[in-house]
């Protein structure tokens, strides 16, 4: 829809950058998708036409937006690039994104990109999580167990942050404050944006609530600054999550785990 797509470049929902032959067609598109006062944006909605590609074509476009963003003051831009289409990873490494995080059959079997076969029948497509930082990055202080300091020093060394490690809580106070989606794709998405006192119970009864709803995966993350995030993730281990990566400025302009 002509009338959509335009509503949202005019609104600075979406942000592209197209691309014309000699003759004036419209050969290839890229574009910025940015939620309501976000310090971040998405970069997708990329298509080459099949005529022109092998020309750089798509590199030219993002590192045209990349200067786009970095003109309207963005601190990143992420993409999230289907594990079965190695050209857009590489694509996102040669833009200086460094892979994060990887969500494991968060979109349906057949969400693949065109010309792409679709994998093993009943597998669940995956996601890298790609992040680039368009300034220099504050340095971190997280909390988060000592079992994950060495792959969440590594992550952020490829994302140019310095890192360091708060002590974790010796407890936890008040209520925990937690949001729940459902998502078409079949993705329950569970965020906990304070970590409290009863956080393994509401954990086990939100994850339970979600698969009586028929949920195909289950999304979990909480901000790296809570103290609480070495309890949280010793109750969601119990219940069968695995570390994931990390999301840069996902929660508010701060990272989440």
């Amino acid at each position: 829809s002509p009338k959509r797509y335009w509503k949202q470049v005019e609104s600075g929902a979406l942000i592209p950058v197209i691309a014309r032959n000699a003759a004036g067609g419209v050969i290839g598109h890229v574009a910025l998708e940015r939620a309501p006062g976000a310090s971040i944006a998405e970069r997708g909605e990329a298509v080459v036409l099949p005529a022109y590609r092998g020309q750089r074509l798509l590199e030219r476009m993002t590192e045209r937006l990349t200067q786009e963003a970095q003109t309207l003051g963005l601190d990143g831009v992420f993409a999230q690039p289907v594990t079965v289409h190695t050209f857009s990873q590489h694509n996102d490494a040669r833009a200086g994104m460094a892979a994060c995080a990887l969500a494991l059959g968060v979109r349906p079997e057949h969400a693949t990109p065109k010309g792409v076969p679709a994998p093993t029948a009943g597998q669940r497509q995956s996601l890298l999580l790609m992040f680039n930082f368009l300034r220099t990055p504050e340095a971190r202080h997280i909390y988060a167990p000592r079992r994950y300091h060495e792959i969440l020093r590594k992550i952020y060394q490829a994302l140019g942050a310095d890192l360091s490690f708060a002590a974790p809580a010796t407890e936890l106070t008040g209520q925990s404050g937690v949001a729940i989606k459902m998502e078409k794709s079949g993705v329950g998405d569970i965020r906990f944006t304070k970590i409290g006192v009863g956080v393994a119970v509401e954990l086990r009864q939100i994850c339970s609530d979600l698969l009586n709803f028929g949920v195909k995966s289950l999304r979990l993350s909480a901000p790296l600054g809570d103290p609480g995030v070495p309890v949280l993730v010793d109750a969601a281990r119990a219940c069968g999550f695995f570390f994931s990566g990390v999301a840069p400025c996902f929660e508010d302009g701060a990272d989440a785990l």
